[in-house]
C-alpha cells in the first residue's frame, strides 16, 4: 500500500495456486501482497489499496484481465501504477492485445522464478521514483502556492490603512497557510492589562468584537508574557489548564498559540485551531507558521508604529489649531464639536448622488483633520478687534475677513515646505474658503455653488451651529432649536441646501454631540477646580 514501509503488489489471478507462487516468490524480496480473484475485485483493490505493482492474468469470471486493465489506466489514482500481465496465451496477438490494453510488462507462463523476481522488482523501482516525483512536484506546488500567498499578504500589508485591516490579512492568511476553519489575531489593549481581538475568523463578530483575555490568562495570555509558541495535540488536551476564554474559542483540537514578537516584546498573538479533516498540524506547517509569523508581527509593527505617528501628528495639528482659539475663554472645545459635526456632514452626504465632490474614506479622513485649522489665520488678528465685545467697525471686521486669507497662507508655507499631504490640502480649502457663501456675496472670492470646495461648504455649516450656540463676548449662548431655524433660513443664501438637508437629517446627533462634548469640558473644569 502506498505509505507503507514495504512495497505491496496486488496479485490478480482466479488460480489459488498461481496467487501462492507469486506469493512466495515476493516475500523473499520483503514485498507485501493483496489479493483478488477477477479483474472487478482487481480494480476496487487498487483503488483502495494503490499498491505498487499489479500482477494481472487475463482469462479470469466476471472482469477478464484486459478489461480491468483499461479501467485501472481510466482511473486518474491507478493510471501510473505498473502492470505486468503473466498469462498462458502466447501468441503475438495477445502480447499486442495486453500492452495494448495498458499494461507496462507481459510474462509467458510457466514463469520463470528469477526473471519474474527481477522484473516486478524493476516495476517496484519504477513505481517508487514515480511517488517521489509526485511527492516532490505536490511539496513545489506546496510550496509556490505559500510563496503566493505570502506575496499576497505583503502587498496587501503594504497598502493596509488601519490596524483593523492589517489584522484581517494576518488572519485570513494564516487560516489559508495551515488549512484552518478558526483563526484569531489578539492585540493588547491599550491598559496593556488585557490582549483584545484585532480579527478573527470561525468566531462571529458580534463576539470577538466584544471579548478581551487577560494578560496573565492561560494559553494566550501565557504566550504573550513568554514569548513562546504553544502546540497543542489531542493527546495533550487534559494536561491544559484552560480558562473560559479558552474553552470558548479553542474548543477543537489540535491548536498553535503563536506569538508575533516585534523588538524587545510582543505585538500580537495568533491563535489558530480546527484544522480541516481534524489532522495534526505537521513540523514543516508549524515551520511555515513560525515564518509567517515574522513576516506579520513586521506588517502589523509598521502599521502601530504609523498609527502612533498619526496620533501625535493629530496632537500636534490640534495644538496648533488652538493657538487661534486660546484667547476665546468661552470656546472651549469649539475645535473638537467643529471637527466631529463635519464629520457626520460628510459620511451622511457620501451617500448623496446630488453630490458631485468624491466624499470617500481619504476625503472624511482630511476632513477629521483640516477642520480644526478653520479658523488658524485668527491667531494674527489683535486682540482688540478679535475680543472687542461690541460691533465692529467696516475697517475692523475688513481685518477680521483676513484671517481667511492669513490662514491658506500659513498652510501653504507648510506645504511648499516639502510636506505635501492631502489633508493639508483640504486645510488650506476649508481655511480660505469656509465664509464664502452659496450666493455668491461671501469672502474672500465671492464664491457661489460648488465653487465653493466641498469641505468648506460642510465646515461652513458645523462652524456656523456650533458658533450660534456657545457664547461669545459679543453674544450670548442659544439652543439647538433656534440653532436649526437659523441654519434652514439660510439654506441656498449662506450654505449649500443639500449640506443644510444632511444637517436636518442629523439634527438629533448634532444637539447630542454639541452637548456631549460641553458636559465633557464641564467635568474635567470642575476636577481641575476640585484638585487645585
Amino acid at each position: 500500500m502506498e505509505g507503507n514501509d514495504a512495497p505491496t503488489v496486488l496479485l490478480v489471478d482466479d488460480c489459488p495456486a498461481n496467487r501462492r507462487l507469486f506469493e512466495r516468490l515476493l516475500v523473499k524480496d520483503g514485498l507485501v501482497t493483496v489479493h483478488a480473484v477477477n479483474g472487478q475485485e482487481a480494480v476496487e483493490l487498487a483503488t483502495q489499496h494503490l499498491p505498487h505493482v499489479i500482477i494481472m492474468d487475463i482469462m479470469m469470471p466476471v472482469m477478464d484481465g484486459l478489461e480491468a486493465t483499461r479501467r485501472l489506466r481510466a482511473d486518474p489514482r491507478t493510471a501510473r501504477i505498473p502492470i505486468i500481465i503473466v498469462s498462458a496465451k502466447t501468441d503475438q496477438e495477445d502480447l499486442t492485445a495486453g500492452l495494448a490494453a495498458g499494461a507496462d510488462e507481459y510474462l509467458f507462463k510457466p514463469i520463470h522464478a528469477r526473471e519474474f523476481r527481477l522484473r516486478v522488482r524493476s516495476m517496484v523501482r519504477l513505481r517508487e521514483a514515480q511517488l517521489d516525483l509526485e511527492r516532490a512536484n505536490a511539496s513545489l506546488s506546496q510550496q509556490t502556492c505559500i510563496l503566493a500567498r505570502l506575496n499576497e499578504f505583503s502587498e496587501s500589508a503594504l497598502v493596509a490603512d488601519s490596524i483593523e485591516s492589517n489584522c484581517r490579512h494576518i488572519v485570513e492568511t494564516a487560516s489559508q497557510l495551515l488549512d484552518s476553519r478558526r483563526v484569531s489575531l489578539l492585540i493588547p489593549d491599550e491598559s496593556g492589562e488585557h490582549l483584545r481581538f484585532g480579527y478573527a475568523v470561525g468566531i462571529p463578530p458580534d463576539i470577538w468584537r466584544n471579548q478581551s483575555v487577560p494578560v496573565d490568562s492561560p494559553i494566550a495570555g501565557r504566550v504573550f508574557q513568554t514569548r513562546q509558541e504553544i502546540v497543542v495535540g489531542r493527546q495533550e488536551a487534559p494536561q491544559i489548564a484552560r480558562s473560559p476564554y479558552e474553552s470558548c474559542y479553542f474548543a477543537s483540537l489540535p491548536l498553535i498559540c503563536e506569538p508575533l514578537s516585534a523588538g524587545s516584546g510582543v505585538i500580537g498573538v495568533l491563535n489558530i485551531t480546527e484544522k480541516a479533516g481534524g489532522q495534526e498540524y505537521t513540523a514543516e506547517e508549524i515551520n511555515i507558521l513560525r515564518q509567517f509569523a515574522r513576516t506579520a508581527a513586521l506588517a502589523l509593527n509598521s502599521t502601530l508604529t504609523r498609527q502612533k505617528l498619526d496620533v501625535t501628528r493629530d496632537s500636534i495639528i490640534l495644538s496648533l489649531a488652538r493657538l487661534s482659539e486660546y484667547r476665546h475663554r468661552e470656546t472651549g472645545k469649539h475645535l473638537e464639536r467643529v471637527r466631529d459635526l463635519s464629520l457626520l456632514l460628510a459620511r451622511h452626504l457620501a451617500d448623496d448622488p446630488r453630490i458631485s465632490g468624491t466624499i470617500d474614506e481619504q476625503f472624511i479622513d482630511d476632513l477629521g483633520r483640516a477642520a480644526p485649522l478653520h479658523d488658524i489665520g485668527k491667531v494674527a488678528i489683535p486682540d482688540g478687534i478679535l475680543l472687542k465685545p461690541g460691533k465692529l467697525t467696516a475697517e475692523e471686521l475688513e481685518i477680521i475677513k483676513r484671517h481667511t486669507t492669513i490662514g491658506s497662507q500659513t498652510l501653504r508655507s507648510v506645504m511648499s515646505g516639502g510636506h505635501e499631504v492631502s489633508f493639508l490640502q483640504t486645510a488650506m480649502d476649508v481655511a480660505h474658503y469656509h465664509h464664502e457663501r452659496y450666493d455668491g456675496k461671501g469672502y474672500p472670492e465671492g464664491l457661489a455653488g460648488e465653487q465653493i470646495p466641498l469641505s468648506a461648504r460642510i465646515v461652513a455649516v458645523a462652524d456656523s451651529y456650533d458658533a450660534i450656540r456657545m457664547k461669545r463676548e459679543y453674544k450670548a449662548a442659544q439652543g439647538h432649536e433656534y440653532a436649526k431655524k437659523e441654519i434652514a433660513a439660510a439654506s441656498g443664501t449662506q450654505f449649500d441646501p443639500r449640506v443644510v438637508q444632511a444637517f436636518l437629517a442629523l439634527e438629533q446627533q448634532f444637539q447630542e454631540t454639541y452637548d456631549r462634548h460641553t458636559e465633557e469640558e464641564a467635568e474635567a473644569e470642575e476636577l481641575q477646580a476640585s484638585t487645585c
